[in-house]
């Protein structure tokens, strides 16, 4: 017994050892220390009996690495298609993760390969099990590593994931709220979870609050956010969220008139605007589809979005969802040209999300869930005002 652990004690050893000085080698050595490697775990296997099956489960030593390369320095095209972001992004990505929020890499497992794993999983919805032998590391490497970069992704969503000391001072300096409806399980009976999102004209999330439970209506998300959260970026004096008709409107929440056209996509079917108050809601539809716009590109880019039946519990699927939402802020403020937010901004057709009260209506069942209605009536005049002063000069039927 006693040699027995001396000989594991120095297995061990001997594989931190050539681990730790891996990178220093050539391709060739690495190959012929692997190759010792693997003669060695046999031997201790054949002799003592000890099961080695967790590191003889790869077959390709270092494929996951060559992966990660060919998609860092040889196709562009690849490496946008398997990761949703440019090389340079991903470069770019990784080092801000090493030096401001100390992701660090291990003997087994770089930095770039453990990010383009997460990036991997959330891009293409893929499992563990499929990463582990994309990667060729074993499925407890690949999920330590995973939750090593979703912890740091989560601190850069602190910081990435909010309003700039400017924005609320531009010369046009409206935001555009919205939500996506019911969590866990909605109307018609899918499992789903409610976002509650702001964003502004640059396609970016400044406030984000993910995964309320219950079949939460979107003006009690907003209620709670906006009295529980001390995050949340109330708008100051003056300036005003454009918000859909499942919300209230009061002060600081300029929504749409109702029992009036207001998707863009009914007035290209039905026709221009007849009335001040349709044209009042067709050029705020069109200022408020950058919510939809940004969705858009959210979604499209990490497929895990879009998986009705989630296989993660909800704890790691918030942290997820956050995640995904701190990469699409640091994608659109990186310096490299984007394919997918290129096409979301030209795009003429998109999925509405949230409106509540207009699916309800529609149903006969018509709710809401009181919202601090102080200064209901100045934002309703303030509607007015505005209706009124885009319709000068037009000539409609009503």
């Amino acid at each position: 017994m006693n040699s027995l652990l001396r000989l594991a004690w120095t297995v061990v050893n001997l594989a931190h050892f050539v681990d730790t000085f891996r990178p220093s080698f050539e391709d060739d050595d690495i190959d012929l220390i692997l190759e010792e490697e693997e003669h060695m775990y046999s031997a201790i296997q054949e002799v003592y009996g000890v099961n080695t099956n967790r590191e003889m489960q790869r077959t390709d030593r270092g494929g996951g690495w060559r992966r990660v390369q060919r998609f860092m320095h040889e196709s562009e095209k690849q490496c946008f298609d398997i990761l949703r972001m440019n090389q340079g992004t991903f470069l770019s990505l990784c080092q801000v993760l090493s030096q401001k929020y100390k992701l660090e890499e291990s003997c087994h497992v770089y930095l770039e390969e453990s990010v383009a794993m997460f990036l991997e999983m959330v891009a293409q919805d893929v499992t563990v099990r499929v990463l582990a032998e994309r990667y060729q590391h074993s499925l407890d490497t690949v999920k330590r590593k995973l939750d090593d970069v979703l912890a740091v992704l989560l601190k850069l969503a602190t910081d990435i994931v909010k309003p700039s000391r400017s924005e609320f001072a531009k010369p046009s300096p409206k935001l555009v709220k919205d939500s996506s409806a019911e969590a866990y399980r909605g109307r018609k009976s899918e499992p789903t979870m409610n976002v509650l999102a702001i964003c502004n004209f640059s396609m970016k999330f400044i406030f984000a609050y993910v995964g309320v439970p219950g079949r939460a209506h979107d003006t009690k998300v907003l209620t709670h956010c906006a009295t529980h959260e001390p995050s949340f970026p109330h708008p100051p004096n003056g300036k005003y969220y454009l918000v859909d008709s499942g919300y209230p409107t009061r002060t600081g929440y300029l929504g749409p008139h109702r029992k009036a056209r207001y998707h863009l996509d009914l007035f290209a079917r039905g026709g221009p605007p007849t009335s001040t108050r349709e044209l009042f809601n067709r050029r705020h539809s069109s200022l408020r589809s950058m919510i939809e716009r940004t969705f858009g590109v959210w979604k499209a880019k990490w497929r895990i979005l879009d998986r009705k039946h989630p296989k993660y519990e909800l704890k790691k699927w918030i942290k997820i969802v956050t995640a995904t939402m701190a990469l699409h802020n640091f994608i659109r403020d990186s310096h490299f040209e984007d394919r997918d937010f290129a096409y979301w901004e030209m795009v003429d057709y998109y999925e509405n999300h949230g409106d509540q009260a207009v699916e309800n209506e529609e149903e006969g069942n018509i709710e809401h869930t009181p919202y601090i209605p102080t200064g209901d009536r100045a934002m309703e005049t303030l509607r007015d005002v505005i209706t009124e002063k885009i319709g000068r000069g037009r000539q409609l039927p009503y």
